[in-house]
């Protein structure tokens, strides 16, 4: 392994109940995911709602059971249950969760939030807790008028900052970044990406950062995943994946954005429909009802991520047939 984080085939099915006496059908929230991060670095995880980004996530850490598949992290496989060492990576990776107000115990003052993490792991004393809490949530924007409030009393900007403050307490190897950025102002938004490029600088952390802002995604990461129906179709450093997108679903996202790097004049590509029920997924491709491009082969025969140049992959027999010089 040469990542901090190696993700191998990971999938998450679960049973969904279908009414009267047909058998639970399979629900592939993830499927057959695989992806490595380096220490200190950004993969950006992108994707319509629904695509299995917040239940990769929630893989990575332990907090769900995969159906198979496994997760290594600094060289360690990552247990499916909650044991003692199972609490002790955890302590080395940390998520940041979309909705600020929802991460925190509105009964607390935050400075007691952001110092449990102490408590919970024995370090230091209550005073000497207090002490380093404060020292990193002065450093994070927040001033010593904040430390004894409530949730409830600080705005949405400084509660994430707070949630921050809480999860690099333990100076973790790996951030976990669920939709950080979409509950805040747009100019709050670029206050809090600034901060976690600081504290990326500063400590030398590894980011999984899912967003569905591409715009964003582009600025932070060293390397970006598009999801589709619990697969990844596309990965690569985000100059190629946003100057040239190869997958027709990565095209399309692209497309529908406001951006300095498109070619002037770029269509907009409208996908026709809407995803597909992840219980009934299409035979081959699962993005083949909503493809412009299909092929018969894409109704047939599901498509593996293949490399097309430039270190980047993707899934796309149209994609495999340019590259191996076959007429389509």
């Amino acid at each position: 392994m040469t990542g901090l984080l190696e993700v191998r085939d990971l999938a998450c099915h679960y049973a969904v109940a279908q009414g009267g006496w047909r058998k639970p059908a399979p629900l592939r929230a993830v499927d057959g995911v695989s992806f490595e991060l380096p220490a200190g670095k950004t993969l950006g995880l992108v994707g319509e709602s629904g695509c299995g980004k917040s239940t990769t996530a929630r893989l990575v850490l332990g907090l769900l059971p995969p159906t198979s598949g496994a997760v290594h992290f600094e060289g360690e496989l990552v247990p499916a249950r909650r044991n003692a060492r199972w609490r002790a990576l955890r302590r080395r990776m940390q998520m940041v969760y979309q909705d600020p107000l929802s991460a925190l115990d509105r009964r607390l003052p935050v400075i007691d939030q952001v110092s449990e993490p102490l408590l919970i792991f024995a370090q230091g004393n209550a005073a000497e807790r207090r002490e380093e809490a404060a020292a990193l949530m002065a450093s994070v924007g927040l001033t010593p008028n904040l430390f004894d409030r409530y949730p409830h009393e600080l705005s949405g900007g400084q509660r994430q900052r707070v949630v921050l403050a809480r999860a690099i307490i333990m100076r973790p190897s790996l951030l976990v970044c669920d939709e950080p950025i979409s509950a805040l102002d747009v100019s709050i938004q670029a206050q809090v990406i600034n901060l976690l490029q600081d504290i990326q600088e500063r400590f030398g952390m590894a980011f999984l950062f899912i967003s569905h802002d591409l715009k964003v995604v582009r600025q932070i990461s060293d390397e970006v995943a598009v999801m589709y129906l619990g697969r990844i179709v596309e990965q690569g450093a985000p100059e190629e994946i946003f100057q040239r997108p190869a997958h027709p679903y990565t095209q399309a996202l692209v497309s529908a954005i406001a951006s300095p790097w498109l070619r002037q004049g770029s269509p907009r590509i409208v996908l026709e429909g809407d995803p597909p029920n992840p219980v009934e997924i299409p035979s081959g491709c699962a993005f083949h009802p909503r493809c412009p491009s299909a092929m018969p082969v894409c109704r047939q025969q599901p498509p593996g991520l293949v490399d097309i140049g430039a270190g980047r992959t993707a899934a796309c027999h149209l994609l495999t047939r340019q590259t191996s010089g076959t007429a389509c």
